[in-house]
């Protein structure tokens, strides 16, 4: 279809060539790799039987490697500790290269990388103002944090994962200093990920993501005045597949089955795009009173495209549009200003401002005269910090906007334990109070949503065993969530707000113990108990595991670091939410029909081996191991199979000169 073309607006010659070249540069790296590996070994095994004098050559040292190399982050500035951080040269856990896997499993998503993306585990949001709702793919933005670097020689890395069945990602970063003050670097990420669905063959892309971003940092000679800067963009494009029509609640993953599995949907394509140019300075007037500003420009626009409407998927389709194809298009827009003073009085840290956010909103099916929903919010806020020898640290945050809206929040963090508070009140997103699409209208007058969240954890910690008990207390008032209503107008998912509060309870268990010097188990058990749910608003399993058991050594004179074991995830059955395509939502599915579809429990088993020899490293993994012995799959959202069992691949090289 021609407007499909134009949504993807990519060549496929050129993408063809791309590929191509790619591929040719990883036999490159894989050849240079393998035999810097066995010189190294072999170097290793000779150096015993060399006799006689040896001649050192000062001019083939390196000088340069990690630890001349730094990056801090505009936090570490901004709260007036510049750390510079090392280089991560670590093997332990390189494995977990997957969004899911890391961050502990605690997201959701459609079974591939790079798909819609949800925390299973409620999130207090960060922002209390308006925002667009369009969230399902917020991970792979906010994942994406700004380095700034301090180098003594040009700093670069390469990264690529090869995942089997074409599920490939890419990483390339760039840093160097043109002057001691002044530094400049770029990042940049793909993913390729081809279908688990009905693949034609190798390029039948489910993902395709591309994001960069651009940096530079500068300080005067005395440092008086620090400024940062960074442009992000990420494009991401889902192939949608609506999940399998058949066999939705059986679990026999045989290769039949992923060739042979009828998708919902065959033309439906999702996309979102983001852009944000940042701006951060300061200047110091004396360690007890800085001067600062922040400025942001953020975009975000998500679409959603089809083909004609007649297909069982849809539940609803507003007549008035045009029958033949679905274009649904949001755009938000803000941006925001921040100033304030900020300093050190001893060991507190302290920080007072001033923000103002004007914000747009446009609907493609409502403003087609070209109007908008559009405001300007107010913050007044301050944030606190302090360094207590004998406790730890101590830190606060409070922020009042001009609606009513609040955020108070509290942490405390020693050796021996930590605990924070979370109060918030926060403005529904524009897409909960009103929407029109193809196959989805509503409007609403919802009111502000309210949170409290209390957490606290033990430690203890030896060389041998660590210990960590802690609890989780979450309260929500005036909750507003997606739900399937099986008697609503037409239509089969809508955002409803919630008639009383949710009451969640979960005790939580993290554990490391260390036996024979190399061996390591690992875990994280938490259970969860929700005393209150009006509405059947919140879905959580009552178990979540998480657990690991590895050998860990490093051989021949520190030249190889090796990390390899099993890593299990399990959670026990429950009615995870489900997702609705068009407009990029999970939901809670309705279960008073009996429609509803249960996930079992299913342990997912990995093994895995990891290496890093010199500047490189490299690793190895089976996934789902289970399935290759009881040919029984597993599902992380209704509808969509989780991924099969297969055997991954991924290394990355840093480069100082």
């Amino acid at each position: 279809m021609a407007y499909r073309n134009n949504f993807f607006n990519v060549p496929g010659k050129i993408i063809n060539r791309l590929i191509l070249h790619v591929h040719f540069l990883r036999l490159i790296v894989f050849a240079l790799f393998f035999t810097g590996m066995y010189l190294n070994l072999s170097a290793q095994d000779e150096e015993p039987r060399r006799r006689g004098s040896r001649i050192i050559d000062d001019t083939t040292k390196q000088v340069y490697g990690p630890k001349t190399s730094k990056y801090y982050f505009e936090k570490d500035v901004f709260f007036n500790r510049i750390t510079y951080h090392p280089i991560d040269t670590a093997i332990r856990n390189f494995h977990r290269y997957n969004y899911i896997q890391r961050h502990n499993n605690l997201y959701q998503d459609l079974g591939n990388i790079g798909t819609a993306i949800r925390p299973i585990f409620y999130q207090v949001p960060d922002i209390i103002g308006v925002t667009s709702g369009f969230d399902a793919y917020n991970l792979y933005w906010d994942d994406e944090q700004i380095r700034y670097f301090d180098t003594k020689s040009p700093y670069s890395n390469i990264r690529a994962t090869l995942g089997g069945k074409g599920r490939s990602m890419t990483r390339v970063t760039f840093s160097r200093n043109i002057t001691p003050q002044w530094n400049f670097g770029f990042n940049y990420r793909a993913l390729l990920i081809d279908k688990q669905i009905q693949r034609q063959g190798k390029g039948d892309r489910n993902v395709r993501g591309t994001y960069y971003d651009i940096y530079t940092s500068y300080q005067s000679p005395d440092s008086a005045y620090r400024v940062m800067f960074n442009y992000r963009r990420n494009n991401h494009e889902s192939d949608e597949y609506g999940g399998i029509v058949d066999n939705a609640d059986e679990f026999e993953y045989k290769d039949y089955f992923f060739i042979n599995a009828q998708p919902f949907l065959q033309d439906a394509a999702s996309r979102e795009l983001r852009m944000n140019a940042h701006l951060y300075h300061q200047y110091e007037i004396g360690k007890a009173l800085q001067l600062y500003h922040t400025f942001d420009r953020y975009r975000q626009g998500n679409q959603f495209l089809d083909g004609p409407s007649d297909n069982e998927y849809y539940d609803y389709f507003d007549r008035q549009m045009d029958t033949t194809k679905t274009w649904d298009k949001v755009k938000f827009k803000y941006v925001r200003n921040e100033v304030g003073i900020k300093g050190n009085l001893l060991k507190l840290f302290y920080n007072g401002y001033y923000a103002i956010r004007d914000y747009t909103f446009t609907n493609n099916h409502i403003d087609t005269t070209g109007t908008q929903i559009s405001g300007v919010e107010s913050y007044i806020g301050g944030r606190m910090s302090l360094h207590l020898d004998s406790i730890g640290e101590i830190t606060g945050w409070v922020e009042v906007q001009q609606e009513g809206n609040f955020r108070i929040d509290g942490q405390i963090k020693s050796k021996w334990f930590e605990g924070s508070i979370k109060q918030v009140q926060y403005a529904p997103s524009l897409l909960q109070q009103g929407y029109r699409g193809s196959h989805d209208s509503w409007t609403n007058a919802f009111s502000n949503v309210n949170a409290t969240e209390i957490n606290g954890y033990l430690h203890y910690n030896s060389k041998i065993l660590k210990v960590s008990p802690g609890l989780s207390f979450t309260r929500l008032g005036n909750y507003i969530f997606f739900k399937e209503d099986a008697i609503s107008d037409g239509q089969r998912v809508l955002p409803i707000q919630s008639s009383g509060q949710q009451v969640i309870v979960s005790p939580e268990l993290k554990f490391s113990f260390t036996f024979m010097r190399h061996i390591n188990l690992s875990s994280q058990i938490i259970y969860s108990k929700v005393l209150d749910n009006p509405d059947n608003a919140i879905q959580l399993p009552d178990l979540f595991i998480n657990a690991q058991l590895s050998y860990e050594n490093i051989f021949f004179n520190g030249n190889l670091d090796m990390h390899a074991g099993v890593d299990v995830h399990y959670k026990s059955s429950y009615y995870p939410l489900a997702y609705d395509v068009p407009i990029q939502q999970f939901y809670v599915q309705q279960q008073i029909t009996g429609e509803a579809i249960k996930v079992p429990e299913f342990p997912i088993v990995d093994i895995f081996f990891s290496a890093r020899i010199k500047r490189g490293r490299i690793f190895f993994k089976y996934h789902n191991l289970m399935q290759a012995f009881t040919k029984q799959g597993y599902m992380l959202t209704p509808g969509y199979p989780g991924q099969r069992n297969i055997i991954d691949f991924g290394f990355d090289w840093s480069f100082y000169d």
